[in-house]
């Protein structure tokens, strides 16, 4: 098949289809464990190369593209859409969010499809409600960590594959013997293995003994047992107790995040600056956008006394992990957001169509937040600020503060931009070339 992608600055592999997904898509296109499955996941998906592949070579597989990154989730259904594909854009709960419009490529052709095809968030170890599969494939990130792809091995064998499915993965080199021994510990049966310099693709299958469909049932059984947080643990690598900007705070550190034993400097400015201009506000409702970890809400929770914290990122794993420190701390009124949060557009009619900026905005209601506090990313070639100064304008209510900490040369970027109706606060923060500004909505 000829396809085109679209690639991004923000997103993993951002000038190339990178070279393990070359080499594994070389290795599965004669797979029949993979070409002939009627279902099948494509893991950590990111701008969709993978997923789409098979979605367009084989018109009657369905085919479920997951990420913890929510931008990939949402670059892999444009492409989709610009191979002329129809995709299902799903947010958290299996919500269907309209995608970000664009034309479709020049000069691709595809076969008409039959079954559906799905972007959707996800972790790895996350109880799928899709599941289970004929066939899993990945590139899988060597950033997760070995104590997290063994148990993700276990998960893809029990959880996610039927009995007698297959599981086609690459992995960088350094880790290939690894992978083969966590292969043989969750029970797979090694098919082939092909091998390069820096990768290793494995074709894998499970055992007889496995039964992944009654496995899911059970985990998913789990979830409505109370049991949401279980699987989570497998994320979990430290146990922290600092004081911090007037509290004592205790978390998980988290495995794929930062602050797991310490917090940056981005968030101690933030925090600095938080206990100069927000004593003797009434925050029943704080916002953290980019809480990472999960300090700033904790620490809202601790020193604001917030009654509920809405939590705001593009990071599945960030809102899980402050979810569940939040939860430790015996808080339990968290509102979760997905971002990005496209651009509003309009049907052939010219009526506005609701995306999920305004999807977002039904739980972000507009001037329903005290207090906010925003981390946010420098991306190359996005301005970022243009893009959050109308989300604080909508969302804050008057008389609210919202406190901002970046790199010190985006923070200025940011203060250039200021729209009207906001006042800079002369109150600071600077540490080791980060900074946190405050401005007051009038």
């Amino acid at each position: 098949m000829r396809l085109k992608f679209d690639l991004s600055h923000a997103l993993f592999s951002s000038f190339d289809i990178d070279a393990g997904t070359r080499l594994l898509l070389k290795e599965i296109v004669h797979e029949p464990g993979i070409v002939e499955a009627r279902r099948v996941l494509d893991a950590g998906c990111g701008t969709g190369v993978i997923g789409i592949s098979l979605a367009a070579s084989c018109p009657d597989m369905e085919v479920v593209m997951r990420d913890r990154d929510f931008r990939a989730v949402a670059f892999a259904a444009r492409n989709a859409s610009r191979n002329g594909l129809a995709v299902k854009l799903q947010g958290l709960g299996g919500t269907e969010l309209a995608q970000c419009a664009k034309r479709p490529f020049a000069k691709i052709k595809v076969v008409q499809r039959n079954a559906a095809l799905i972007a959707a968030p996800g972790l790895l170890c996350e109880p799928d409600p899709n599941a289970p599969y004929e066939a899993v494939v990945a590139n899988l990130p060597a950033k997760a960590g070995p104590a997290l792809l063994s148990q993700y091995f276990v998960a893809v064998g029990r959880e996610l594959l039927r009995e007698g499915g297959t599981f086609a993965f690459v992995i960088v080199a350094p880790l290939a013997e690894q992978a083969r021994a966590w292969c043989m510990e969750a029970g797979f049966e090694i098919q082939r293995t092909v091998a390069t310099k820096n990768h290793m693709v494995c074709i894998a299958r499970t055992g007889e003994r496995r039964a992944g469909e009654n496995a899911v049932k059970e985990a998913l059984a789990e979830l409505g047992r109370g049991k949401a947080d279980q699987w989570f643990k497998a994320y979990v690598r430290s146990h922290v107790k600092k004081s911090i900007a007037g509290a004592s705070l205790v978390w998980d550190g988290i495995q794929g995040l930062p602050e797991f034993d310490e917090p940056s400097f981005a968030t101690l400015c933030a925090l600095a600056l938080g206990r100069q201009v927000f004593p003797g506000s009434l925050v029943r409702r704080a916002l953290v956008i980019e809480p990472g970890v999960g300090i700033v809400p904790l620490w809202c929770k601790g020193v604001l006394g917030s009654s509920e914290i809405t939590l705001k990122s593009h990071d599945v794993l960030a809102l899980a992990a402050s979810g569940w420190n939040l939860r430790r701390a015996g808080f339990d009124n968290s509102v979760r957001i997905l971002e990005p949060a496209f651009a509003k557009k309009e049907n052939s009619a010219g009526e506005p169509v609701l995306d999920s900026a305004e999807r977002g905005m039904e739980v972000l209601a507009p001037f329903s937040i005290d207090a906010a506090i925003l981390f946010p990313e420098d991306i190359p070639k996005f301005d970022s600020a243009s893009y959050y100064w109308p989300l604080l304008s909508r969302a804050l209510k008057r008389g609210a503060v919202a406190v901002i900490a970046s790199s010190a040369t985006y923070i200025g970027r940011f203060v250039r931009q200021k729209p009207s109706g906001f006042s800079k606060l002369p109150q600071g923060e600077h540490r080791k070339g980060w900074e946190a500004v405050a401005f007051r909505r009038e």
